[in-house]
């Protein structure tokens, strides 16, 4: 059995490292950071936060301004593991489970670091970052991990975003749903995943079946 793992809000708590960035560029906002997620996590992107809030602001400035600044050290570093992070990634490795990690970072080096600053990089059998060069989707077409075995079931894919479920559903694996990241559990319902989970920890009671 294989397990596909999204990084950010599926392993990694990057809440904090958001926020701040945000505050940073929006510095006239007085969200706080409960109401700032309470927003993201109900599907307020941040396009659609800037038209109905700050109208000031260009989205494409914002953006690209956010694509530079959002993997600089001094924000990664505010990154924390789930409480049952490491728990879970041990005892999933202990049952001999391949265990991949699919992400959207831009800088491979960087999330090296950070994955092993965190204690994590050990865990992993594979990663596959995008790089800011290819989409999750086309990782995975091109990594092979589909071709080495002839049950996608078998393959569990876990991510807190809707975007990965879809692709998860188009490949025929098995969608798990995590409620603790960018998207609340009626938000990810509606994606259709096989499976909602509200903590990492779920999975091997799921594994276990």
């Amino acid at each position: 059995m294989k397990i596909i793992f999204d990084l950010d809000g599926t392993l990694i708590d990057s809440s904090e490292r958001m926020y701040r960035l945000f505050q940073e560029l929006v510095p006239e906002s007085d969200f706080s950071k409960e109401d700032y997620w309470e927003l993201k996590r109900n599907k307020v992107n941040h396009k659609m936060l800037l038209e109905h809030y700050f109208p000031n602001y260009d989205f494409d400035d914002f953006n690209e301004k956010w694509l530079k600044r959002i993997e600089a050290e001094e924000y990664l570093k505010t990154d924390i593991l789930y409480y049952d992070t490491i728990d879970t990634l041990k005892a999933l490795k202990n049952r001999g489970i391949e265990i991949i990690l699919l992400t959207a970072r831009q800088s491979k080096d960087g999330l090296y670091r950070e994955l092993e600053r965190l204690g994590i990089d050990i865990f992993f059998d594979m990663i596959l970052t995008t790089e800011g060069s290819k989409t999750k989707e086309a990782l995975l077409k091109d990594s092979g991990i589909l071709d080495q075995t002839n049950d996608n079931d078998s393959v569990l894919f876990v991510s807190d975003m809707g975007k990965d479920i879809m692709i998860g559903k188009e490949y025929g694996l098995k969608t798990i749903a995590i409620t603790h990241g960018f998207m609340n559990e009626k938000c990810l319902s509606e994606y259709k995943p096989d499976i909602i989970i509200n903590n990492l920890e779920e999975i091997l009671n799921i594994e276990d079946k």
